[in-house]
């Protein structure tokens, strides 16, 4: 599909949102919940590359609400592309609700899911809820999407005051042939005033095996939380990685420990994590925290933390700052440094450091990030990315 049949098909999509949301809305402003509209620009020097982003909300009527978030490109050959564009409408009651349109959607243990189609939930009855999705997989640009299509259901259920529990079900096809298919179960509630349990387990049914499991269970007395956790994820669970430890350390594997917390002081927290990782060997995943935050609000805050990874056979130490600055400033600073048992040419430390620094006035918000560090797959690298945002909102 040629860009210039995409910028038309993205300005009709958003002109019939914008329509469909002026069209409803109530004869008096005063039952108007208003509108918020917010453009980003950024820039990245990597590529180098630019971004324009422009996100819009509102509430016309209190049981209806619209939204739409479209990357515009950033000039050149890059095509326009809308990543989300929905309209949400719900009962008075709140018993049922229903989103058309483009959205990502998360259900109970199921894996998210980012799809142009429609998602209906309701109260059915009691304490049982259940809610559906169907419609079609997210292709860049409006591609041509064949048979692809995903149909999914939840059946939930309140267990009284202190939790739920629920199971559902997804089905996805690529081109007619079967892409994924997995049943996921959630629970978790409050077992008594000073205990928490929770747990989630997805079974992925094309290739017979557990994607995702998750089960943890939190006891709390004055100023102690101690928590005892266990976890195993596939590599399409992963999470984008957004520093030099996630990076060495999120890797398909099983996990199994506990955490210690405690409030030192007001604005001092001390935190302990014990317990190991299995996946191809099995090792120690141990790592010392604290917490020392600035201000009664934290906004400003101080913490360091010590991690060794056993399993992937490494040692860091991590230092990071946050704190406000006159004229509507604000820095963050952040300091991680890598050590391998073994080198084998890879170099002995990785550093990776984090300065930002962002501003805020009146509608305006500006931000400057810069990173650079070395890792296992780079000797070196940096990056940089700036971003101005301007808000405007109508009654």
């Amino acid at each position: 599909m040629k860009p210039t049949r995409v910028t038309a098909r993205l300005r009709g999509l958003t002109l019939l949102l914008a329509a469909f949301a002026l069209a409803a809305a109530p004869r008096s402003a005063a039952r108007a919940d208003g509108y918020r509209l917010r453009a980003d620009a950024l820039a990245a020097v990597q590529s180098p590359a630019g971004l324009l982003v422009l996100a819009a909300d509102g509430a016309p009527r209190p049981w209806l609400s619209a939204e739409a978030l479209v990357w515009l490109g950033a000039g050149g050959d890059s095509e326009a592309d809308a990543l989300v564009v929905a309209v949400h409408a719900r009962t008075r009651d709140r018993r049922a609700e229903a989103r058309l349109g483009r959205f990502v959607l998360a259900a109970g243990a199921l894996r998210p899911v980012h799809l142009d189609g429609a998602h209906a939930r309701a109260r059915v009855f009691g304490r049982w809820s259940a809610e559906a999705f169907a419609g079609a997989p997210v292709v860049p640009g409006f591609g041509p999407r064949g048979y692809d299509w995903l149909v999914g259901t939840r059946v939930s259920r309140a267990l009284g005051d202190w939790g739920s529990a629920g199971i559902g079900y997804l089905h996805q096809r690529d081109r007619g042939l079967l892409a994924a298919e997995e049943i996921g179960l959630d629970a978790g509630g409050a077992l008594s005033d000073s205990i928490d349990a929770a747990g989630r387990v997805a079974v992925d049914l094309v290739h017979l095996g557990v994607s995702e499991a998750q089960l943890s269970t939190s006891m709390r007395r004055g100023a102690w939380r101690v928590e005892l956790y266990g976890a195993q994820r596939s590599p399409m669970r992963l999470l984008p990685a957004t520093s030099l430890f996630s990076v060495l350390g999120d890797v398909p594997a099983r996990k199994l420990g506990a955490v210690v917390r405690w409030r030192a002081a007001p604005r001092l927290d001390l935190s302990a994590n014990a317990g190991a990782r299995a996946a191809d060997g099995v090792g120690a995943d141990v790592s010392l925290r604290a917490l020392l935050r600035l201000d009664a609000r934290g906004a400003g805050a101080i913490s360091a933390e010590f991690v060794r990874d056993g399993l992937g056979a490494w040692t860091g130490a991590r230092a990071a700052l946050r704190t406000p600055l006159p004229a509507r400033l604000s820095l963050n600073v952040e300091l991680e440094l890598a050590r391998p048992d073994e080198p084998a040419g890879r170099g002995s430390l990785w550093p990776w450091l984090l300065v930002a620094t962002s501003w805020q006035r009146a509608g305006w918000d500006a931000a400057l990030a810069l990173e650079a560090g070395a890792s296992p797959e780079y000797r070196h690298r940096v990056d940089a990315l700036a971003r101005l945002s301007r808000r405007w909102e109508l009654p």
